[in-house]
């Protein structure tokens, strides 16, 4: 699945760059 529809399942936040993003992931 694509990032951002990963963070939105989890209740994060979506905007940012990539890397902060897969960080938001792995928390």
């Amino acid at each position: 699945a694509e990032l951002k529809e990963l963070l939105k399942a989890a209740g994060k936040p979506v905007s940012g760059k990539k890397a902060d993003l897969i960080a938001r992931l792995n928390e």
